[in-house]
């Protein structure tokens, strides 16, 4: 089969080159339609043969890539990845949907709490992963205690800085370290470090826990770079081996109790956790089930 793999410019040549050094019996091509003119030419001259297209970002409104595929009655796929999810609650809520393109669509998302926010907006999707995570490295073993979080320039509110610095003030014995921002406009405690772009893995090495606190999130691959370390992870999404909090308060006593844990020489490196990120995110896991759902055979999702 011809598979047409548009959407995500960051995910979709990735995934694209993945599939098609794991698969030989069909041919994936990635086609930039947001961004690149060529490759809408191309798209174009190329529906005629394509079999499937197969979107890394969800919608329910049809547009460009979509409506064509649609037009020429081609087989669609989408995968909500996370901030797709927030742009078709804002189009259900203005009543700007494609029935004919949700009927002809099967949905896939990569974990159960967007699956469950999909559902408020009648779309039904399946649970398939997306990000294949097979670096193999040794966890060093915990020698000083520190919190590592992630931040955006700019978005500095959406991955919780608020939040942040009531932990900082909370805990002034705790070091805790941003990742991806140089500063910030606000004041923060003195035990808040910036640390600009790193190497997220070997920091997270140097860390002992990781924070994960946006608004609204997909499967956030630096989450599973913790996991896979063996990291003390804390998450506002449920997801196995990582310690779940709803609100400030929550959050301050379960970085109490690790840090307890970790003063009284018990805490470990969490091996069930690196071993689930093995498991389920190998190559042969994340690209057969997708291989599955593009050859329509019987799959557990």
């Amino acid at each position: 089969m011809n598979i047409a793999i548009i959407g995500n410019s960051h995910f979709g040549p990735i995934i694209t080159r993945q599939l098609n050094d794991y698969d030989s019996n069909n041919l994936y091509k990635y086609y930039n339609t947001n961004g690149n003119k060529l490759d809408v030419i191309k798209f174009i001259l190329h529906i005629f043969s394509i079999d499937i297209v197969y979107s890394i970002s969800g919608s329910i409104s049809a547009g460009g890539a979509l409506n064509l595929a649609l037009l020429f009655k081609k087989r669609i796929i989408q995968h909500f990845i996370g901030s797709d999810v927030l742009s078709a609650l804002e189009d259900y809520k203005n009543n700007n949907i494609s029935s004919k393109l949700i009927k002809n669509s099967t949905y896939l998302c990569e974990v159960n709490w967007i699956q469950e926010e999909l559902k408020t907006i009648g779309i039904q999707a399946k649970i398939a992963p997306i990000m294949v995570y097979e670096k193999n490295i040794t966890p060093k073993q915990f020698d000083n205690f520190s919190v590592l979080t992630y931040m955006s320039k700019g978005r500095e509110d959406f991955y919780g800085m608020d939040t942040l610095i009531v932990l900082a003030k909370a805990l002034p014995d705790v070091t805790f370290k941003i990742a991806g921002i140089s500063d910030c406009n606000q004041s923060v405690p003195k035990n808040i470090f910036f640390l600009g772009w790193i190497n997220m893995l070997e920091e997270l090495q140097q860390s002992t826990c990781y924070i994960r606190n946006a608004k609204h999130d997909g499967l956030a691959i630096s989450v599973l770079e913790a996991l896979s370390l063996g990291r003390v992870v804390f998450y506002n999404n449920q997801f196995p081996y990582v310690n779940y909090f709803q609100s400030d308060r929550d959050l301050i006593a379960k970085i109490k109790t690790v840090k307890d844990d970790f003063d009284n020489g018990m805490l470990l490196v969490n091996k069930k956790a690196i071993d689930l990120v093995k498991k389920e995110f190998r190559k042969e896991n994340v690209l057969n089930n997708l291989i599955s759902i593009f050859t329509g055979k019987k799959v557990d999702l």
